[in-house]
């Protein structure tokens, strides 16, 4: 293939094939659906197939993926009073509760500004159907000379369909040193983004984004803020933009303060609560510990320091362990511990004996979360269980005409049924056993004893 055939959108600054494990550009079914018809052979080789079926198949891998690997290990605060008797607690209130799922942390940003030069503050653009995957610039300043950051930008896209999008970002650019290899910095949010489609129409981008970027050839301070449209967007429209104005006759120093969830108990692609697999742990707050005087916790720790510092008066570390156990059974048998049961499909935890009316503690339950799926779409073994489902269902589409001939004497290779099922059967071994699943990338299979 000569090299004039490609695409140069499709490997500009931010194209979507720069991507590593931890940078990954698949971020959406779209994306990763892309990649499997590359992989398949398209554009080159026709494929019998639509789109929902790949989406279908790429859903199919990350249920697989979800149910085996695709977890985290998450520490939920308790509280009996969210408790509903006969009826058991709705892990979504601990999700809720717990702080490091709903935490925030803050980042400061210290930002110079210099004197100030005219910017527009509004642009519009018109582009053609073949537009997709292509870099518009709608704002070009000079991040040397003019004080456009930080700046609020608000992007609206129009198709000829007549379906729309609106986003926001907040871009702070920085200016580099470009006589020590140093281009602009530039620091990109998107956010409040809503959009007709099933899919995104398009990304908020700059160039250069890094200051390790050069821009033809050479290390600048000369900075486009612009949209990317989305691979899958095929119809002329138009789009608007708007900047917050920003005049200043002085050199300034501001500081940016933002916020951002630690983790997230939300699944933004959902739209619900991340969910819990399994609950393996829950332990109720006591007053029995090392640190309270007149308990048996403290007799026997008192016993076990006495053993190393007189000799053989009181007893070693071995026996103390044999002791919790033993005070563990106990526990359990004279029911001063709770059993618990945990249904994965309704949510719901249920201990045993049930809180009483009135009574209130707190406690932890350790548990495991799915998730998000734009984490698990992003795993290679993913990709690799979607695209030998995309074979079987291609090979059986195929395998309809049977040993029909095309045009020029040659047939449908029907082939890649057999294929896509030999590599469907390994991969699924590969999921569920071994003591590596998915590529070595997540955790054993959880294997949990009624």
């Amino acid at each position: 293939m000569a090299t004039d055939t490609w695409s140069d959108s499709y490997l500009s600054a931010g194209g979507l094939v720069y991507s590593t494990y931890l940078a990954n550009q698949v971020t959406t079914y779209q994306r990763l659906a892309d990649r499997i018809s590359y992989a398949l052979g398209w554009p080159i080789v026709n494929l019998e197939l639509h789109g929902n079926q790949i989406y279908t198949n790429i859903a199919q891998s990350v249920e697989f993926f979800s149910k085996y690997a695709g977890y985290t290990e998450e520490h939920l605060v308790f509280d009996s009073d969210k408790y509903t008797r006969g009826k058991g607690l709705n892990i979504a209130e601990l999700l809720t509760l717990t702080p490091e799922l709903t935490a925030t942390y803050e980042s400061t940003i210290e930002v110079t500004t210099k004197t100030t030069t005219e910017v527009a503050t509004t642009t519009a653009k018109n582009f053609d159907a073949d537009s997709e995957g292509t870099f518009i610039s709608l704002f070009e300043f000079n991040v040397g000379n003019a004080a456009v950051d930080p700046s609020e930008y608000t992007f609206t896209v129009t198709l000829n369909d007549s379906n729309a999008q609106v986003s926001k970002a907040l871009v702070i650019a920085v200016s580099g040193d470009t006589d020590n290899s140093q281009s602009a910095d530039v620091s990109l949010t998107q956010y409040g983004d809503v959009f007709t489609t099933s899919t995104e129409i398009f990304e908020v981008s700059s160039i250069p984004g890094l200051s390790s970027e050069q821009v033809a050839g050479s290390y600048t301070n000369a900075v486009s803020v612009g949209i990317v449209l989305g691979s899958e967007m095929t119809k002329a429209g138009s789009v608007n933009a708007n900047r917050n104005a920003v005049s200043t006759d002085a050199t300034t120093t501001q500081q940016l303060t933002t916020q951002k969830p630690i983790i997230g108990n939300f699944d933004d692609l959902t739209r619900q609560k991340r969910k819990v697999i399994d609950v393996y742990s829950h332990e109720e707050a006591s007053s029995d510990s090392l640190n309270t005087l007149f308990t048996i916790e403290q007799t026997l720790a008192q016993q076990t320091y006495f053993s190393y510092a007189m000799g053989n008066y009181g007893f070693d570390l071995v026996s103390w362990y044999i002791l919790k156990q033993w005070l563990e059974t106990r526990g359990k048998m004279l029911s001063t511990q709770r059993y618990f049961k945990f249904d994965e499909r309704t949510q719901h935890l249920v201990l045993v004996p049930e809180p009483k009316t009135g009574e209130r503690f707190y406690g932890c339950v350790s548990c495991y979360v799915e998730k998000p799926i734009r984490d698990i779409i992003k795993e290679p073994w993913v990709f690799q269980y979607a695209l030998a489902l995309t074979k079987i269902t291609l090979g059986r589409v195929r395998g309809k005409f049977g040993n029909a001939q095309l045009f020029g004497g040659t047939g449908l290779d029907t082939s890649i049924l057999q294929e896509g099922l030999q590599e469907k059967k390994e991969l699924e071994e590969m999921m569920t056993t071994g003591s590596t699943t998915g590529f070595g990338d997540g955790a054993p299979p959880m294997f949990f004893v009624g």
